[in-house]
C-alpha cells in the first residue's frame, strides 16, 4: 500500500516530468514497486517518469475520483 507521500509523488510526476532526486525515499518506494523508472540522470537532478503501470493506477485513481 502506498503512503499519502508516495500517491502525492506519483500524481507530481504524472501531472508533467519533474526533475525530482532519484534517492528521495518516496520516489525509491515508487520505484520498487515499478510505478515509476529514471529516465535521464545528471548533477541537476534526475528525470523521472510514469512505467505503464504507473499510468494504469494513476487513471484508476482519477477515474474513482470522479464516479
Amino acid at each position: 500500500m502506498l503512503s499519502h507521500h508516495e500517491l502525492a509523488t506519483l500524481m507530481l510526476l504524472g501531472d508533467t516530468d519533474k526533475r525530482l532526486e532519484a534517492f528521495d525515499p518516496d520516489v525509491l518506494a515508487l520505484r520498487r514497486y515499478e510505478l515509476v523508472e529514471i529516465r535521464q540522470r545528471d548533477r541537476q537532478g534526475s528525470t523521472l517518469q510514469l512505467t505503464r503501470q504507473g499510468r494504469e493506477l494513476l487513471e484508476r485513481l482519477r477515474t474513482g475520483a470522479r464516479q
